[in-house]
């Protein structure tokens, strides 16, 4: 639907996150949304499935890919009360809704607002939520977690005007593992833990999988942002073909791209501190792993199909409450992780989770 609009030009007129009255406006009154619209509304995860409205989908973006028991219960009401008995695990730690009528996204997104999730920065030209691996924090192989890090990845950009309208979209993962996630692409940057000559804990800069310079933790947010700010201000916005993060790297080069970096930051870049990185990315377990959380186990388990019926996610809620587990977190392959399952009853719950389509015996 986006062929032939000047996606430029549609920002000048309204900055996407500036829709959501437009929102509720069209959900009240019915109108047709206008192509334009249709662009911005993307900005909020709403996209139409139909030429003539009909039917809309949602996409709920997940912050570092975690849900809670309220959150599961909330996305089934959803499902049940507003789409068609079904949602999708999608491989970007998204949930997806179909066949949304338009007058129902109030509800929707104040059902959400409950339980703490938000839609804003789902698309459009911003910066997306920051990618972690999975079993983050909970994996005692793991250099470093980088939970604080992350979230404040997403406090720093998502919902921030000022990096509402890129170029186009850009996309940051962070990992405490030195080879970073296996998340089934190259984000545009990569923060990845590694450990100095003298054991200290350092982060590889990775601009599109190649390594340029090496920073500390504390640098971490500061080095994000003076990223964003260039490719926001040189970022190509009069071809849309030439628009994205890569272009402008390629284009440039990475030495001058990173002598620029260099030069936007107060500290400096450590570029060659000869370390041998490892370069297979690191993929979640499934089964049964002990965590570091003292008596707990992490619990991954293969979905055979990514639609989920509504009742089978009742289900699963089921469980962890009879278990006492109480989150689970969607991998990058659109699989599950439940997070906090107690060693005493690990096995009982693999064997009741595989009964209901969640596999952990892979």
């Amino acid at each position: 639907m986006s062929q032939n609009l000047n996606l430029e030009n549609i920002k000048k007129e309204k900055d996407g996150i500036d829709v959501l009255a437009d929102i509720y406006l069209h959900a009240i009154f019915g109108e047709i949304v206008t192509p334009a619209d249709l662009e911005r509304f993307k900005w909020y995860g709403i996209y139409a499935q139909d030429e003539k409205q009909e039917y809309f989908k949602l996409k709920v973006p997940l912050s570092l890919g975690e849900l809670n028991l309220n959150q599961l219960k909330i996305l089934s009401q959803i499902s049940k009360n507003f789409s068609d008995d079904t949602l999708i695990f999608s491989s970007e730690q998204k949930v997806e809704f179909k066949n949304l009528k338009i007058y129902d996204l109030p509800n929707i997104f104040n059902l959400l607002q409950e339980v703490n999730l938000k839609t804003h920065f789902e698309a459009g030209h911003t910066i997306r939520r920051v990618l972690t691996c999975p079993v983050n924090g909970i994996d005692d192989t793991q250099l470093f977690d980088v939970e604080p890090l992350a979230n404040k990845l997403n406090d720093t950009f998502i919902g921030n005007k000022n990096f509402s309208n890129l170029p186009n979209k850009l996309q940051i993962a962070i990992s405490g593992y030195e080879e970073g996630c296996n998340v089934q692409f190259i984000p545009d940057i990569s923060f990845n833990a590694t450990k100095d000559v003298k054991s200290k804990i350092i982060f590889a800069v990775k601009i599109l999988n190649k390594t340029i310079g090496y920073i500390t933790p504390a640098q971490v947010v500061k080095t994000a942002i003076a990223l964003a700010n260039i490719y926001k201000d040189f970022g190509d916005r009069t071809n849309s073909q030439n628009s994205s993060f890569e272009f402008l790297v390629n284009n440039w080069g990475i030495n001058k791209f990173f002598d620029i970096l260099n030069s936007t930051v107060n500290y400096k870049i450590e570029r060659n501190l000869f370390i041998k990185e490892q370069i297979i990315p690191r993929k979640p377990r499934m089964g049964i792993n002990k965590s570091k959380i003292e008596n707990q186990s992490y619990i991954g388990c293969k979905i055979n199909s990514s639609t989920i019926q509504s009742s089978n996610l009742d289900n699963l809620s089921s469980l962890l409450e009879k278990y006492s587990a109480s989150k689970i977190k969607i991998t990058h392959k659109g699989n599950i992780i439940i997070l906090d399952a107690s060693s005493n009853s690990a096995n009982d719950l693999a064997i009741e989770l595989e009964k209901i389509d969640f596999n952990p015996f892979v």
